[in-house]
């Protein structure tokens, strides 16, 4: 197995760029890629900025559609946390509550009463 030496990788990178810098230069002074009219680059020049100044509005909507959507999907399942928190929580103390059973306290005496006697009736006589 050969060693990999880090001054030959070095060596070899400089070489390469070099070979490929020379290369390049002999394309642009045939003239063949240097074009005298560019006086701006296509990729971001005027062009560019009136494109994307008319996706701005779209995308900003899109954008501001989706936050939407998911700010009240975040309501809905806050309030359903909230919801599922709370059956949690008297679910939890109906559980403590049966584990530990309290004993019934002694019934109270009551004193005895005689019933009350029957009403009188009332009747309405034709005189």
């Amino acid at each position: 197995m050969v060693a990999f030496d880090r001054r030959t990788a070095v060596v070899g990178v400089v070489l390469v760029c070099a070979i490929l810098n020379l290369a390049y230069g002999a394309e642009t002074s045939d003239g063949a890629l240097n074009d005298g009219d560019l006086t701006e680059g296509r990729t971001f020049g005027h062009h560019f900025l009136k494109r994307i100044s008319f996706a701005m509005i779209p995308a900003a909507f899109i954008v501001g559609v989706i936050t939407t959507l998911l700010s009240a999907l975040t309501v809905v399942s806050m309030k359903g946390l909230g919801v599922g928190v709370i059956l949690l929580v008297l679910t939890i103390s109906q559980v403590i509550a049966r584990s530990f059973p309290a004993p019934l306290p002694a019934p109270l005496p009551v004193a005895y009463s005689a019933p009350a006697p029957a009403p009188i009736p009332l009747v309405y006589k034709d005189w």
